[in-house]
């Protein structure tokens, strides 16, 4: 009877309680999902500069070997191994002994002329009143004037030679024909230099300097009708350089390369300090155009899928809006959105990885320190700090 008693007991408590709770889960009822903390930003409205990024190496504007014109004995090393020189600072000394006979030799010759051809003019000026007369005959006048003629001729002739030597004897000092930087000595003194020939030494001019680079054909509109605007200006940051260095854009090649699909640009760029050197690689950044009003928002707010590019938008409720939207340029750590953002709204950029469409967002940039420590951002354990980290799913969630 007892046993009877309490197993009436025990349905009869049973019952009660699935009353009790069936009670509470239609009024209640299932449990909501706690919010997901997120990292909020915002999409802002400005003028995006179009920057097309390219690598590169820097060139020497100019690059000239010095080869003496004359030959001689090399009688002297003005330089130098990298010598930083200017336009007509002297170089090398060829010896000048045998070109300074040779100007004695010409100015001699041209002094004799002269002589000569003083002397044909009075000789001429004498028989032309015994010519006039008919004393002496028309041939003898014609030989007169044709040694006076003759001897003009020799005149030019080695007034030219003289010139010529003089030339010779300037070449002598080799000079510095542009502002540049020079290479090391190819040859001592006391060697013989051959004209044309013996290479001496190398100058290079590095202000300004050149800029080499490509760029894929789907930039050339946009580039050539910036060009037809004004300068367009460059930016290059040499690897392993944190400076970065201004120019413009010279020269766009006349054809695109079949074998790669781009196409050879050139800049120029100042460098009076010299920082800038010959083959150096290059970060090149071409500021193309600028478009106006855009909508930007932070880049890590775009995510990938297979559905192409998205992100996660919050709506007044404080709900998880997903967003297919297209993209275009980008601008340091902005990222345009052409359709599917307006301005001003707020954007998930961090904790994409627990989002969904509908969830409900907090945003933990506006909790206080303590609220963030309970969220579980850091926690310490064994007496070390340790760092949660969130990492950004690039799938795109299906909606439910």
């Amino acid at each position: 009877m007892n046993n009877r008693m309490h197993t009436a007991l025990m349905i009869m408590a049973c019952l009660a309680l699935a009353l009790v709770l069936g009670a509470c889960a239609k009024k209640g009822g299932p449990p909501q999902m706690p919010p997901v903390s997120v990292t909020l930003g915002q999409a802002l409205k400005m003028d995006a500069p179009v920057i097309i990024t390219a690598f590169g190496n820097t060139e020497e504007r100019v690059s000239i070997d010095i080869v003496p014109q004359v030959s001689g004995i090399l009688q002297k090393v003005l330089i130098k191994d990298g010598a930083v020189v200017k336009t007509g600072q002297p170089l090398f000394q060829i010896d000048p002994s045998d070109y300074k006979a040779r100007v004695k030799q010409a100015e001699g010759m041209v002094k004799a002329d002269k002589a000569n051809l003083e002397l044909a003019r009075i000789t001429l000026e004498r028989n032309k009143p015994l010519f006039e007369k008919k004393l002496i005959s028309s041939e003898n006048f014609d030989t007169i004037k044709t040694k006076l003629q003759s001897i003009e001729a020799q005149l030019q002739m080695d007034e030219a030679a003289l010139e010529t030597a003089k030339l010779s004897l300037t070449r002598c000092t080799i000079k510095a024909p542009v502002d540049g930087v020079c290479s090391k000595r190819y040859m001592d003194e006391g060697n013989l230099a051959a004209a044309g020939m013996s290479r001496l030494t190398n100058i290079r001019s590095y202000d300004p300097i050149r800029v080499a680079f490509s760029v894929s054909e789907q930039y050339l509109p946009a580039i050539r009708d910036a060009m037809g605007k004004g300068n367009i200006k460059i930016e290059i940051t040499p690897r392993g350089d944190s400076n970065s260095y201004t120019g413009t854009l010279e020269f766009v090649d006349n054809a695109v390369s079949q074998m790669t699909g781009t196409i050879l640009m050139r800049g120029e760029v100042p460098n009076p300090d010299l920082r800038l050197w010959a083959n150096q690689f290059v970060d090149v950044r071409i500021h193309a155009s600028v478009v106006p009003g855009a909508v930007m928002v932070p880049e890590g707010a775009v995510q990938f899928g297979k559905r192409g590019p998205y992100l996660f938008a919050v709506t007044k409720e404080g709900k998880a809006d997903l967003r297919l939207v297209k993209i275009g340029v980008r601008h340091g750590e902005l990222m345009q959105i052409v359709e599917g953002v307006l301005e001003g709204e707020p954007i998930v950029v961090l904790g994409q990885f627990m989002l969904y469409p509908g969830a409900t967002v907090m945003d933990l940039s506006k909790m206080p320190k303590e609220g963030k420590e309970a969220q579980g951002q850091k926690s310490v354990e064994g007496g070390e700090v340790k760092t949660s980290k969130t990492s950004d799913s690039s799938a795109v969630p299906e909606k439910k």
